[in-house]
């Protein structure tokens, strides 16, 4: 792995591909982190330089939620891209995700999905391209759009229930936008990259949780 260091600024440099956060409280946050600028974490965070190239489509209804976790994409892989979708005038960010000499897939678990493995994509580097909302927001992007819909679609092997919580959900075996991605990084590129992406993770849950006045084991 690669660490590349954020400057002391980094609370007002804009996320690659959608807006600064934008607080709708009085306190200020970190426009890449979302957290209050005082918990920023953007200095904790190290860029993996990694081979395979990690694409979220951001629903625009999840840009400015405190609980979404799809920001810490480029704040700690080197080849992370996030994108707004959610309007028509936004299908242009469909395009382009497919390139030469790369196996793209699409992380989601919809019907007919396979088994993510290491073995699923041989020598060539990967392309992970994640839809990132509610459920039937990301379900409807999986299937409704043509340019997903013709990717390969991958679901992560069945793991320990979620260690990350910030939205509650009563189905323990649904993660996180960024807790799904470590898990299939984990998968194509090893243990280690995994670990760091859950070190950032853990960061931006117990922060996010000392933002509401309580910590994930009072809970």
């Amino acid at each position: 792995m690669r660490g590349v260091g954020h400057g002391s600024e980094a609370h007002e440099h804009k996320p690659e591909g959608i807006a600064p956060f934008r607080s709708r409280t009085v306190a200020p946050r970190c426009g890449r982190c979302a957290l209050p600028v005082a918990m920023c974490l953007c200095d904790e965070a190290r860029r993996i330089d990694t081979r395979t190239k990690v694409v979220v489509l951001v629903h625009r209804r999840e840009v400015h939620k405190t609980t979404g976790t799809a920001r810490l994409v480029p704040l700690t892989l080197a080849r992370g891209e996030l994108r707004a979708v959610g309007r028509p005038e936004d299908r242009v960010q469909y395009e382009g995700l497919e390139e030469a000499g790369r196996a793209t897939l699409l992380l989601s678990p919809v019907e007919g999905a396979v088994e993510l493995t290491r073995d699923l994509v041989g020598e060539r580097p990967a392309t992970l391209v994640v839809p990132d909302g509610n459920w039937r927001q990301t379900r409807r992007m999986a299937t409704k759009e043509a340019p997903l819909a013709r990717l390969v679609a991958v679901r992560l092997p069945d793991g320990p229930a979620r260690r990350f919580e910030l939205r509650k959900h009563p189905q323990a075996e649904r993660l996180s936008t960024f807790e799904a991605i470590a898990r299939a990084l984990g998968i194509l590129e090893g243990r280690e990259v995994q670990d760091e992406l859950e070190r950032v993770l853990h960061l931006k849950v117990e922060r996010t949780l000392d933002t509401r006045g309580r910590r994930k084991d009072e809970q």
